[in-house]
């Protein structure tokens, strides 16, 4: 005690912690590249692990696949028949009740969802021999997939391999095979009737195998494998790595986050980086733009991947891809129990590397003490004597903040329904013009509550990081590096009434910080399916269609901490300041 004593006394002489609170704004951004650096380290060797599976009991590719060349022209067969189904614009209620013919004659119960918004399903149960119905496997088959493809092959695949599983007596849960419209809304209906509304069920799913082979040709390339859910979910890593060993095993190679086929190869740090920082923009994009399938099944407890063929001129067949998710159902079907053992929240660098939680969530987490120091800086370091928490201005500020909310709430609700993101940019181009078209100081805004205004801000900012790091980590990094613009942004003062350039910065940082110009910026640069306007168009359909809750975390999360940072700069009523001289007496 008398050690800790002494320490006090001379951090005390020696002024230190005056001299500390002086230099939060450098802590912060120092704070800030810190995180970065975290991020970029990940990849290196020695940082990351090499996957394995953590259930004993799936036993990836242990057991000899049987979908080989004998069922190859029974595939080819139904392919025929389904390309005459696009041949001859037949229409999706003649195509449902054709394949609904097909699934019966090999003893399959069928039922067929009706949406009038979302169109119709098609669904047929295959159900168990020997266990007791309760739980389900889900083979699903888009009508169109995510590119609004034809799915041709993956249609004539999944039929055959249905057939296939109705001959065999291993199976202890049910099997599904669901035909939607498509692997977004159409999907998504069906996932939500059948866990409220659908009278034919088989029981709990425990995973799901979406199937996307939009080619009408024998051969392949190579396999994409898809596993984003919507709002950060992941399948459990189990799954992911049973589908990519398993893949591998039967001789294709594996491309994930979309890398092409020439740097699949490739396992330097680069590559490594490269997927990283893909995966976590196809995760916070998940949704919004194109989907595959798996992130139908998200929010409901259920496993899902995609298996993409990708090329028509590779040496593998149809048949070997399709012992791809033959192999996956028979480990699934070797589950007593729910997945549950691996990992659910993790980054993946190469098909065998991958990092979990522990190694990438400091980063988020020093973001948001970044955002965080920036409060307590705008707390302390005033030219307006001792900083007072709770005082009037402190009061007020929380009143605005209530206010923002609630503003910001009716403002995404009115974009929803209005669905015009041309009047969402223009509107929000407006907002950072207006504090440098006020010219005259408004006689209410007095200087302390401009400061009052950016704690609560930034203190805003960081809490609604820290709610989402956990549960959206790539959503909640992107807020925090796209926002940090804002923290540069200067408190209207007397200096800088004078000062052009400061001004010219102050706007300059508030348009990068504005979160609808901001992401209509990066949407543009790093995805290219996202052009334009298209990343508003996906964000109020995701929202409305599949649940997403993007818009509205961008809205009520990052909006509101904006528009005070944005109030802080209007011209406002000085008050004289304290004589800090005399302070210091």
């Amino acid at each position: 005690m008398g050690l800790l004593t002494n320490l006090h006394r001379k951090v005390i002489a020696m002024g230190l912690v005056p001299k500390f609170l002086k230099q939060l704004p450098k802590v912060a951004k120092l704070l800030m590249l810190i995180s970065l650096i975290m991020i970029a380290i990940i990849p290196m060797d020695g940082q990351y692990r090499r996957t394995y599976i953590s259930e004993n009991a799936l036993m990836p590719s242990q057991a000899y696949s049987y979908f080989r060349e004998s069922e190859w022209n029974i595939v080819r067969g139904y392919r025929s028949q389904i390309e005459e189904f696009f041949k001859n614009n037949v229409t999706a209620q003649e195509r449902n009740l054709e394949v609904e013919s097909w699934l019966q004659d090999f003893g399959i119960k069928t039922s067929i969802y009706h949406n009038e918004v979302h169109q119709d399903t098609l669904y047929g149960i295959l159900h168990t021999p020997r266990g007791d119905g309760t739980e389900a496997i889900v083979l699903s088959i888009p009508w169109y997939n995510g590119d609004g493809e034809f799915n041709v092959g993956g249609a004539a695949l999944g039929i055959g391999l249905l057939r296939y599983f109705s001959r065999w007596p291993v199976w202890s849960k049910n099997i599904i095979i669901v035909f939607s419209e498509n692997p977004r809304d159409s999907l998504r209906a069906w996932v939500e009737a059948y866990h409220t509304s659908l009278d034919l069920t088989g029981g709990s799913i425990e995973a799901a195998i979406n199937i996307d082979y939009a080619s009408n040709s024998d051969f392949l390339d190579y396999v994409e494998i898809y596993y984003d859910g919507l709002n950060g979910e992941l399948p459990n890593l189990d799954l992911l790595n049973v589908a990519i060993k398993i893949t591998q095993h039967e001789g294709m190679k594996v491309s994930l986050n979309g890398q092409p086929k020439d740097t699949i190869d490739d396992n330097g740090y680069f590559p490594r980086l490269r997927t990283m920082l893909l995966g976590i923009r196809d995760s916070t994009f998940a949704g919004v733009k194109k989907t595959h399938g798996n992130e139908a099944f998200s929010g409901w407890r259920i496993q899902a991947v995609t298996l993409k063929a990708c090329g028509d001129e590779g040496n593998i067949d149809i048949t070997t891809f399709g012992r791809v998710p033959e192999a996956i159902f028979r480990a699934v079907n070797n589950l007593l129990e729910k997945f549950h053992q691996s990992f659910f929240f993790y980054l993946i660098l190469a098909p065998k590397n991958f990092v979990s939680i522990s190694s990438y969530l400091p980063s988020a987490v020093i973001i948001s003490v970044v955002y965080a120091t920036f409060s307590l800086d705008a707390l302390v370091n005033t030219p307006f004597g001792s900083p007072i928490f709770f005082n009037k201005e402190s009061l007020v500020s929380l009143v605005i903040l209530s206010i923002t909310l609630v503003a910001s709430y009716l403002l995404s609700q009115l974009f929803i329904y209005a669905t015009k993101p041309e009047l969402l940019i223009g509107f929000n181009i407006l907002l950072t013009l207006i504090p440098f078209l006020i010219k005259k100081p408004l006689s209410f805004f007095i200087e302390p509550l401009t400061y009052r205004i950016r704690v609560f801000g930034y203190l805003y900012m960081s809490l609604a990081l820290t709610s989402l790091l956990v549960i959206n980590f790539p959503l909640a990094f992107m807020m925090g590096i796209l926002s940090f613009p804002m923290t540069l942004v200067q408190t209207e003062q007397s200096k800088v009434l004078s000062n052009k350039s400061t001004a010219l910065k102050n706007m300059l940082c508030i348009t990068l910080s504005n979160p609808f110009i901001s992401i209509l910026i990066i949407s543009n640069i790093v995805d290219s399916e996202l052009q334009y306007l298209d990343v508003f168009y996906g964000l109020i359909s995701a929202w409305k269609d599949l649940s997403c809750w993007t818009w509205f975390v961008i809205c009520i999360g990052w909006f509101p901490a904006w528009l005070l940072i944005t109030m802080s700069t209007v011209r406002s009523s000085r008050v004289n300041t304290v004589n800090t001289s005399k302070k210091q007496q």
